[in-house]
């Protein structure tokens, strides 16, 4: 009887109201969603009332000034975000059903976080596997997450802090120190302490959030020295923010190892704090629940036991 009950759900359930339920979720707003989606507002919500009657549970709180999963709706969010990695997946999974391995492998990182080894280790995978495919996707460190979460990327590379579903590999270290342009007024200036730059514009990184769910310890930094309250320009591309701190929008946290030569070359200047600076780590991630195509499989084997790797710059301070 159990089980005619749920082959009757199954039946009678409209998966495009799952879909529907995930974006939400995701997106955080059902505005939010019919924009995504390409659909009206009232029709997310008509999607959300009937998946809500058809499973008989509340799924979402949105009371006024609220909106969040019920203890329902987070184990539904779970189940559709595994029946949804499985679909993006078919079609590699049935390519690999040759004798040669096929396939995708999709590699989802933050930007500019190069490891030897890792390249190393690429060449030598794709020298044994020519028949595979990858592309490699910049995002910022949430995006990163969730790509891994919900089966879209292969493996990810961020830093932040990993959820404990996730597998999580140390995979490199960098050392960061605060930074301003040519024009800035402690350009050149030796000696300067954080009472000086109080108050000063800053740029940030997309993932670089006071208080915000992946605080790193660049972030915990500006929280201690009460700098870069004032965030005037971000992004999730390490380039970017460099460029944009050199032409002196605001003050920044950037890098030692990528910002040596702007250094040289008489375009940036370290400001304080000079001593115990932030080291952000790096990690390899991956979802052991995922359903992984032979491509992805042996690329992921491949990468197990990669040694952490540090940045020169990393033991230059205390």
């Amino acid at each position: 009887m159990a089980n005619k009950r749920l082959e009757r759900f199954a039946h009678n359930l409209d998966w495009n109201l799952l879909r529907t339920f995930a974006v939400v979720v995701e997106e955080g707003s059902i505005t939010a969603a019919a924009s995504r989606l390409l659909l009206q507002q009232p029709a997310v919500s008509m999607a959300l009332k009937r998946l809500e009657e058809t499973t008989g549970h509340r799924l979402i709180d949105r009371r006024p000034g609220r909106f969040e999963m019920t203890e329902a709706g987070e184990r539904l969010y779970r189940q559709a975000r595994d029946i949804f990695a499985a679909v993006v997946r078919l079609p590699d999974t049935l390519e690999g059903a040759g004798a040669d391995i096929t396939g995708h492998v999709s590699v989802h990182a933050v930007s500019h976080v190069h490891h030897p080894g890792w390249d190393e280790r690429t060449a030598r995978f794709f020298a044994a596997h020519p028949k595979v495919t990858m592309n490699v996707t910049i995002e910022t460190t949430a995006d990163v997450i969730s790509s891994v979460e919900r089966g879209i990327a292969s493996i990810g590379i961020c830093d932040g802090i990993i959820p404990d579903h996730l597998a999580k590999v140390p995979y490199k270290l960098e050392r960061y120190a605060l930074y301003c342009g040519a024009g800035h007024r402690l350009f050149g200036v030796e000696g300067a302490s954080l009472n000086d730059l109080r108050g000063d514009p800053y740029v940030a990184f997309t993932a670089d959030v006071l208080g915000g769910q992946h605080m790193n310890a660049v972030t915990a930094v500006r929280a201690v020295g009460s700098f870069g309250q004032e965030v005037r320009a971000v992004s999730s591309h390490v380039e970017e923010v460099i460029r944009m701190v050199a032409a002196n929008i605001g003050i920044g946290m950037l890098p030692n190892h990528l910002v040596r030569p702007w250094v040289e070359a008489g375009r940036l200047w370290q400001l304080p704090p000079y001593g115990s600076l932030p080291v952000s780590e790096v990690f390899l991630i991956s979802n052991p629940n995922a359903m992984l195509n032979p491509a992805e499989q042996a690329f992921v084997a491949v990468m197990e036991g990669l040694e952490l790797f540090e940045d020169e710059t990393v033991d230059q301070f205390g």
